[in-house]
């Protein structure tokens, strides 16, 4: 009995040391950022400026603006959770070629942006570029953008402004639903110190809204994002793009996926 006594202590003992291990690292898992020096260079076949902006803690906002040809509006893009600015920018290019000058923002953290770094700081970014992206262009055509951690951001900003559409690429319900997805043996829920709750503001969103997800998405699961449309699919304006055996970061390569997003930037024009 002792002995069963003594075991049991000692896996509650490691268990207690990955839940303090999980609270620590979090962060890194979340936000797998990469820091840039400030005379890197990028490289793009488009034309583009480097934005600096000040967030209202004194941390630094670095973004790219890519121009495109005969530019129909802007798109202000927020990326995943990887890498940086180098990555990025030119996965937002790509959307140039639909006719819309883009705006990708690097989190504090990644590339050249710096700061402290939580869930409040990182929405106070979030509208800090929205509010220089209306110097750019009217909201009237200003369409936000947010691919897999970004899609949290994106829906916050678009919930607390009147942007013209809002495109959700891989999108998840909130994310303590994904962390559980991918740790079901650790309480996320009350561990996890980002939340980004897109299921409690989305409903605030007016304007139209586009979610695309892959069928075979193992990052953020397909029925996370069916979730979040679930909550608005009762309102004809909104629509939601399943992309059969889509995967997580392999949407734009499908013909569907590019037919769709076209008529969906397209509406209105």
């Amino acid at each position: 009995m002792e002995t069963i006594i003594f075991l049991v202590l000692i896996l509650l003992a490691l268990y207690a040391c990955i839940l303090v291990i999980y609270y620590f690292l979090q962060e890194r898992l979340l936000f797998a950022a990469t820091p840039l020096k400030l005379r890197h260079s990028f490289q793009l076949a488009s034309s583009f400026e480097e934005v600096y902006l000040a967030s209202d803690d004194g941390g630094k906002i670095h973004a790219l603006l890519i121009h495109a040809t005969d530019s129909k509006g802007l798109i202000l893009y927020f990326h995943g959770n990887t890498g940086n600015m180098s990555r990025w920018s030119v996965v937002a290019e790509e959307l140039t070629t639909y006719g819309f000058n883009v705006l990708v923002v690097d989190y504090r953290g990644f590339g050249k942006s710096e700061g402290r770094r939580n869930e409040k700081n990182l929405n106070s970014d979030a509208q800090v570029i929205y509010d220089h992206a209306k110097t750019l262009c009217p909201e009237s055509k200003l369409i936000v953008y947010g691919r897999s951690l970004g899609t949290g951001l994106a829906v916050k900003v678009a919930s607390d402004n009147n942007p013209w559409k809002l495109v959700l690429e891989t999108p998840y319900f909130h994310l303590p639903e994904v962390a559980f997805y991918h740790f079901p043996f650790i309480p996320v829920k009350w561990l996890l110190r980002f939340k980004f709750r897109s299921d409690k503001v989305i409903h605030k969103v007016t304007c139209p809204i586009a979610i695309f997800h892959g069928t075979r998405d193992r990052i953020v699961p397909y029925s996370s994002g069916l979730k979040l449309y679930e909550l608005i699919g009762d309102d004809p304006k909104h629509t939601m793009v399943t992309i059969p055996r889509g995967k997580h970061s392999n949407l734009g390569s499908y013909p569907l996926f590019r037919e769709k997003m076209r008529d969906f930037l397209e509406k209105g024009l």
